[in-house]
């Protein structure tokens, strides 16, 4: 049983769909994506960019463009703080490998994969949320009010278990078994091993309009490529920025964006030579090196401003 069926068969009607199913139909469709083979040229790099924050779109049931309004202004940039990851399993269980990460609006999920084969997809996912959730029954864990939910279906076979408390003051977690995992008791246990973590996400966004929000998040592949970091203005969701790791750069980058060609303005990004190019109308486009030897490419609103674009990218990392 693959994730799409597992979506089509818990979707809204009759079975809404959990956070832990979006995560994980996510996660394997950016890996999808992210496995195809690597683009030349920019003008495909752009496209696969798009498809990757447009899968996130269609997977929570939201679709954004990323064509803004001419008639915003500006706005007022500001530090802007990545989530925390959620606390991680340890020990991880054998067999099992991760976490990966992925995120939307109000939550971060941890993805732990099972490598073991078997008919019934399993896995564990570990959610840190700042909501609660009232999804199930009510119950108590590590002395504290608690909610257990669980799904047993038989056909097709999908069975889960999610256990949710406030771990601490504001911040809920959530830990959900999937297939083999979804035990009560296993899932209890493995809530026992969870500690915090001094991890952090693979690409970071230092800097943002003030307001805005975290809107998806992809992990890295094992090379560092692949990583997408995209946040929206809740006010007008249509607004987005977004980054991506990419695997090197792009000659003529002017000359091969998608809308162009166009002029290349040459910046400097944390001290090194980054290409700016403006896609009238549309958007800002640069692409840049990091210190540690990634390179990123970036995509603004049109109406921010020159420097703003420059300041987003040297709060890249």
């Amino acid at each position: 049983m693959n994730e799409f069926t597992v979506i089509r068969e818990h979707g809204p009607q009759p079975t809404p769909l959990s956070d832990e199913v979006l995560a994980k139909a996510r996660a394997d469709l950016f890996a999808e994506i992210h496995a195809a083979p690597r683009p030349v040229r920019l003008r495909r790099r752009t496209v696969v960019v798009a498809a990757a924050a447009a899968a996130v779109a269609v997977v929570a049931g939201i679709m954004a463009t990323s064509t803004p309004s001419p008639t915003y202004e500006a706005p007022v940039l500001v530090r802007f703080h990545m989530p925390v990851p959620p606390p991680e399993l340890k020990p991880v269980p054998e067999g099992v490998t991760g976490p990966r990460f992925t995120a939307e609006p109000g939550w971060l999920a941890a993805v732990y994969s099972d490598n073991k084969p078997g008919a019934e997809m399993s896995a564990i996912y570990v959610i840190a949320s700042n909501r609660p959730g009232n999804d199930g029954v009510p119950t108590t864990y590590d002395g504290k009010p608690a909610v257990l939910h669980k799904v047993d279906q038989d056909e097709p076979t999908f069975h889960e278990v999610a256990l949710s408390w406030e771990r601490s003051p504001g911040r809920w977690i959530k830990l959900t078994g999937v297939g083999r995992f979804a035990d009560e008791q296993i899932v209890r246990s493995l809530a026992g091993t969870l500690a915090d973590t001094d991890k952090r996400l693979s690409l970071d966004i230092g800097v943002a309009p003030a307001g805005w929000e975290l809107y998806a998040f992809k992990d890295a592949g094992p090379d560092g490529t692949g990583a997408v970091t995209s946040l929206r203005d809740p006010a007008n969701p249509d607004r987005t920025i977004h980054v991506s790791t990419t695997s090197g750069l792009v000659p003529d980058y002017g000359q091969t964006v998608e809308g162009g060609p166009v002029d290349t303005i040459p910046v400097s990004v944390h001290g090194r030579r980054g290409d700016l190019v403006q896609i009238p109308g549309k958007q800002w486009m640069l692409q840049a090196p990091l210190p540690d030897g990634r390179t990123f490419q970036l995509q603004v609103p049109a109406d921010f401003t020159q420097q703003q674009v420059i300041e987003l990218a040297e709060g890249v990392s």
